[in-house]
């Protein structure tokens, strides 16, 4: 795993800790998941600098919808963060 990989797994891990605080005032239901992880990572996060460009926020919240399905569809030895950062990276041209 490259640094920048180790880097945004880094932030995707402090994201969902960020989400559960919110997600506990819906006991743990958030249909709207995707947006509030998307607004995070832009507005909160270092991720636009480990990307090199910062993603609109719809175009990201599709692209997390998109990483969540295809990362339940198989059975992963590989921890979501780190599957999720590789695929980022790739999705972002960096």
């Amino acid at each position: 795993m490259t640094e920048k990989t180790r880097a945004i797994a880094a932030i995707l891990e402090r994201a969902k800790h960020t989400h559960a605080v919110v997600a506990e005032k819906t006991q743990g239901h958030d249909p709207d998941w995707a947006l509030f992880y998307a607004w995070w990572l832009v507005t909160w996060s270092e991720l636009p600098a480990e990307l090199g460009t910062t993603p609109g926020l719809t175009a990201l919240a599709v692209e997390l919808v998109r990483l969540d399905r295809e990362y339940r569809a198989a059975a992963r030895a590989e921890p979501w963060p780190e599957f999720y950062a590789r695929e980022l990276l790739a999705w972002s041209g960096s």
